[in-house]
Parts: C-alpha cells; sequence; structure tokens
C-alpha cells in the first residue's frame, strides 16, 4: 500500500511565534514609533487634562486713600499690573498735590563730573527710586532738581525707564537751596559731619544724584559747605557693627538704597530694623546689641 503524504499544517502557535519574532527584531526606531503612536491614542481615548495657566502679570497690592490727607492702611485691593500702575501714579500724583507730604530730593548737579557709563546707572537708580515710592505704604513727593530736559541724564531716563515722561516725579530745573530755605534742608552724604538721628517729615532730605566709581571724596560735602546746608550721615555705626564673616565695611549706598532707608524709617520708626533691611549684606554690616550703641561715636548728632 501506498502511504498517503499528510498535509502540512500551519497552527495559529505557529504563526503567532513567526510573527512575534518578526515584531522582536523590527528597529528601534520603529519601536520608538510603534510606542508614541500608542500613547497618543490612549490620549484620545482618556482625553488630556489641561493645566490651568497663572496669569503672566504678577498681582500686586496698593493702599487706597480714603481723602487726600488720610490713607486707609487696613483696605488693600489686589490687582493686576496695568491696574495696579495707574493706581499707584494717580496715588502719587495726588501726593504731589498734598503740600504737607514729605520730600525726598535727588540733585542733579553732578553730571558733568560723571561718565555716560555712570549717568546711565543714576538713570536707573532713579528708576528704582520711583518704583519704590509706588510701592511705599507711606510715599513721598520725589523731586529731581537741577534738572534739564535736554541733558544726557534726561536721555538716559527715558531709555532705561518705560514710560518715565509719564512719571509722577517733580521736576525742577533750579538747584534745592533757591527753591527751599537752607535749614529745612538735610544733605545726606557718607562723608558728612553730623548724623542722621531722625527722619522729620518737615524737612528736606536730599540725595546726592552722583554715581561715583572713581570714589571722589566729599563732592557733596563739600557742595554743602558752600550754600551752608547741613550734611548728615546715615546712623550706620550707631546701630550697627562689622560683621565676623566680613564685607567691605564702607558706607557708601546707592541713591536708590538711601532713598529706601529714608522712606522705610518713616514707617517703622525703627534704625535697626531699617538699616538691617536696606543695607545689603555683601558690605558686612549686622546690628548691634542695643545697650552699646550709644557709646562709641564722638560726632555731633542732628
Amino acid at each position: 500500500m501506498s502511504s498517503i503524504p499528510s498535509p502540512d499544517i500551519h497552527s495559529d502557535e505557529n504563526e503567532t511565534t513567526v510573527e512575534s519574532t518578526k515584531q522582536k527584531r523590527l528597529p528601534r526606531s520603529a519601536k520608538k514609533r510603534l510606542r508614541y503612536e500608542r500613547l497618543r491614542e490612549q490620549r484620545k481615548l482618556t482625553g488630556k487634562k489641561k493645566k490651568k495657566r497663572t496669569p503672566s502679570n504678577p498681582i500686586a497690592s496698593i493702599v487706597i486713600p480714603s481723602d487726600s490727607s488720610e490713607i486707609l492702611t487696613d483696605q488693600l485691593v489686589s490687582v493686576t499690573g496695568k491696574t495696579f500702575k495707574r493706581a499707584a501714579n494717580d496715588r502719587l500724583a495726588e501726593i504731589n498735590r498734598d503740600s504737607e507730604a514729605p520730600m525726598i530730593c535727588i540733585d542733579c548737579a553732578y553730571n558733568e563730573s560723571m561718565s555716560s557709563k555712570e549717568i546711565a546707572s543714576l538713570a536707573r537708580q532713579i528708576g528704582r527710586c520711583y518704583s519704590s515710592n509706588r510701592r511705599a505704604t507711606k510715599p513721598v513727593r520725589l523731586i529731581l532738581t537741577n534738572w534739564s530736559n535736554d541733558s544726557l541724564l534726561a536721555q538716559e531716563c527715558r531709555r532705561v525707564n518705560n514710560g518715565f515722561d509719564n512719571y509722577q516725579i517733580i521736576l525742577d530745573d533750579k538747584p534745592i537751596y533757591e527753591t527751599y530755605p537752607s535749614e529745612r534742608l538735610i544733605y545726606l552724604s557718607p562723608n558728612g559731619d553730623k548724623i542722621l538721628t531722625e527722619v522729620n517729615e518737615q524737612t528736606i532730605h536730599v540725595i546726592g544724584g552722583l554715581v561715583d566709581e572713581s570714589v571722589r571724596k566729599n563732592m557733596t560735602y563739600q557742595s554743602c559747605q558752600d550754600k551752608n546746608i547741613t550734611c548728615c550721615k546715615l546712623p550706620i555705626e550707631t546701630y550697627m557693627e562689622h560683621s565676623v564673616t566680613g564685607g567691605t565695611f564702607n558706607q557708601i549706598l546707592s541713591i536708590n538704597q538711601v532713598f529706601d532707608i529714608l522712606v522705610t524709617y518713616m514707617t517703622t520708626n525703627d534704625w535697626g530694623q531699617t538699616l538691617k533691611k536696606n543695607i545689603p549684606e555683601r558690605k558686612g554690616w549686622v546690628i548691634k546689641n542695643t545697650e552699646d550703641s550709644d557709646n562709641k561715636n564722638k560726632i555731633e548728632t542732628v
């Protein structure tokens, strides 16, 4: 008897094995693409939850005055950036119309003594003073004296400070001593022969608009001597001492740092808290014990 040849039988199991073998031999890029396709299909089915985006402008708080003479410190309104700027500018405009509001002046009489780089730095510091004044609990009338709209300083202020022409700053082309009596003026200088002990709101505090990278000494002090204006230094040595970790230990501060110290003290009436907050750590000054603060400085006080 002749045998009947048995037909070839291909089971499903064999086909699966072959297919899986082929799949294993796919190049890495193809496997990667398959995984990506599976993930995309899965996202379509489940639906991807979108994250809630936060607004780009930070939320700011501003104190709303109840009238021209009183500020409600407990009434805060949260607003976005543009609204804050508009409200803050309106608030400063109201302050500028108030003849009883405290004044801080930046004396712009030293332009010819500075390089173009120093003038650009001065323009930025003026912008920081204005920004601090807008956010201050108790803002002041900010005045620029010896001002010229055609000067290099004016050009730099417009270049580095967006919207400078709309700033609520009082611009005076005269020297400060021609506009106000000398007895109302206190000029701040690290070379002052007296120490500032308080910030009287009836006094006009003047900051020299001098960014002196070459550290030319006594320019502002000599100007005060010539015009018989009281010249004071901040009470840094009275309330602070050298840190054991070191530092520069100098008392030369930027214009906006001096401005922030004056404005902060008007609110706190606390020199220790004010100086600690506004003097950079790199200077190396730290608050000392209060019982030691009365004995080490022999300079005449104001």
